[in-house]
Parts: structure tokens; sequence; C-alpha cells
């Protein structure tokens, strides 16, 4: 037995280190999301948005590490680093879609959209 570690840096280098697998194109789709790790670090996020990210990360199975002030509030801006697979930051996204108009969560999902959208080819 032998084993590696791979670095998948996008959606096509999951997809084809997948396929050398020789399994079914559906089964491709479901999971190439999955092999696409990413860590991202927002900046100047105010703290009910980042705990809002935090909570629906934690949701999708992903981690996101807020500031110590976010949980009252005691801050007036927090960084936050998320910590997901490429389809927990879609999910994620939907998600702050629903609440856009609120904690400048509209900039947010602007910064991940941009951020992940190199890892979508």
């Amino acid at each position: 037995m032998k084993s590696e570690i791979l670095k998948i840096d996008n959606l096509s280098e999951a997809k084809n280190e997948l396929k050398k697998l020789n399994i079914e194109d559906v089964s491709v789709a479901i999971m190439a999301s999955k092999a696409v790790f990413c860590v991202i670090k927002l900046k100047d996020v105010h703290p009910a948005a980042a705990n809002i990210i935090k909570q629906e990360m934690l949701a999708l199975g992903g981690e996101a590490a807020v500031e110590r002030g976010c949980i009252n509030m005691s801050i007036e801006k927090s960084q936050v680093v998320i910590m997901g697979t490429l389809k927990q930051y879609l999910k994620l996204l939907s998600k702050l879609k629903m609440q856009s108009g609120y904690f400048g969560l509209d900039i947010v999902i602007k910064e991940i959209s941009e951020k992940i959208e190199p890892l979508l080819n």
C-alpha cells in the first residue's frame, strides 16, 4: 500500500483526480466541490455579521474563527478566518444572501464570492 497527500487547488483539478478512479460522472459532480478546501480571512467585519458567518459555517460542517468581542458585541469590527470546502462556501453564500441587507453582509458576500471564483474553474 502507498499513499500521498493531494494538493487540489480548484474544481477542475478535483474533477480530474476523481475521474482517475473510474467512477460515474454523477459521483464526480457530487464529490468534486468537497475536495477543494480554502481558508479566507476577512477584515473589518461587523461583529454581528461575524457571528452569523460562524454559526452558518458550523451548521455546514465548516469553521470560522472570530474575535473574542464578537459574542458580546464589545468590539466594533472583527477579523474572521473562514475554513471550509468549496461546497460549504457555496452553501454559506446562499444562506448569507437571505440576510444580505444586514450588518454589511452584502460586502461579505461580494468578498467571499470574489475569493472563491478562481476555485470554480
